[in-house]
């Protein structure tokens, strides 16, 4: 249970949006909260103190308390990624920062390199600026975080914190994440009804994007066999992306000769696949479909068979959503349902 001082700020934290409306911007006495909750002004004091760390009040020296006028709040909002440079990321950051720029907010977009040690760091600046919203995208979320403990702290100083693409993550956060299990249903169903029925695939283990992608398809492949699945950490991820073939070139010969279809987890890892394949003489999607779930630019060729969400919808929903818990609205989970997946192409 939570401690008494936390309650009593939690309680008045929504009594300020109604004294707001009233334009009523002076907090009662210590003495009168105390009263209220029939707890000590120390506690009361405690729950002020609290609120005025999150920069939802200020304290004046002999005149008492008061709400922060709105044009005095943060409106910056901390976007952590692995590499803001990479991939999809770009357009991601662009979209978004352009959503959240309608209703004035700015967006501060920082790399971490997937290092914890950096991403600590962000965390904590974004505490120490007293952020609108922390947007995290977790690199391995399905493994302990060593920051739990900053993004409980920040959570607790009423700073919004979002998981980004991940349905996991510490209690407390809001999860905005594509339906990545149902995509990867309707994606194996479609290989299914281009009259590929050996399919294997490869995703990484230790994000609950790929093992949702994961349960997706062994719920739709006919004749679930797991030794035609890849199941790799983030990892061995880089190093493929990096240049390093070992892993795929094993898994093409192993695998993959007996296979008519292959679900990757992203274009990255399908263009080094791809690559490897034309080498061995096997043709792409001839002799087999190599297909995954981005519509980025290594996917965008003929060769490969991909599947994205839309970034405009995926980046509106978003900044609504950051807006709205920045101005104390408490949404738990938002799912962008499959139906916004663009279409299936070639």
């Amino acid at each position: 249970m939570a401690e008494k001082y936390v309650v009593i700020a939690n309680k008045l934290e929504i009594e300020l949006k109604k004294m707001r409306a009233e334009g009523n911007m002076k907090l009662p006495s210590e003495q009168s909260l105390a009263l209220q909750n029939s707890c000590s002004r120390q506690t009361v004091r405690a729950a002020l103190d609290l609120l005025q760390k999150a920069g939802l009040i200020e304290k004046r020296t002999g005149s008492g308390s008061y709400i922060v006028e709105e044009s005095k709040k943060n409106k910056t909002v901390f976007l952590i990624m692995e590499d803001c440079d990479r991939y999809l990321s770009p357009a991601l950051i662009s979209g978004l920062r352009s959503e959240l720029a309608s209703s004035k907010y700015v967006l501060k977009a920082f790399s971490t390199m997937g290092s914890s040690k950096e991403e600590a760091k962000v965390i904590s600046r974004a505490i120490s600026e007293k952020a609108a919203a922390l947007i995290i995208e977790p690199v391995r979320d399905l493994i302990p975080n060593a920051n739990d403990s900053l993004i409980e702290e920040a959570m607790s100083l009423h700073i919004p914190v979002i998981y980004l693409n991940s349905s996991e993550g510490p209690y407390g956060v809001v999860h905005i994440t594509p339906d990545y299990r149902k995509a990867g249903k309707v994606l194996t169903d479609h290989l299914k009804d281009l009259g590929r029925h050996d399919i294997a695939c490869i995703f990484c283990s230790d994000s609950s994007a790929g093992m949702d992608e994961y349960k997706g398809y062994i719920g739709a492949v006919p004749d679930f066999d797991e030794g035609r699945c890849l199941l790799i950490p983030h990892k061995e991820e880089k190093e493929i992306i990096s240049g390093n073939d070992d892993i795929l070139t094993s898994f093409a010969a192993d695998v993959l000769a007996d296979c008519d279809a292959v679900i990757c987890q992203n274009g990255m890892i399908c263009h080094r696949l791809v690559s490897l394949l034309d080498k061995s003489g096997r043709k792409t999607p001839d002799d087999i479909t190599v297909a995954c779930f981005d519509n980025g630019y290594y996917s965008a060729n003929d060769s490969i068979l991909s599947m994205g969400y839309d970034n405009d919808f995926f980046c509106r929903k978003l900044a609504k959503t950051v807006t709205a818990l920045a101005e104390g609205s408490t949404p738990k989970l938002l799912v962008i349902p499959v139906n916004y997946i663009s279409t299936l192409s070639n």
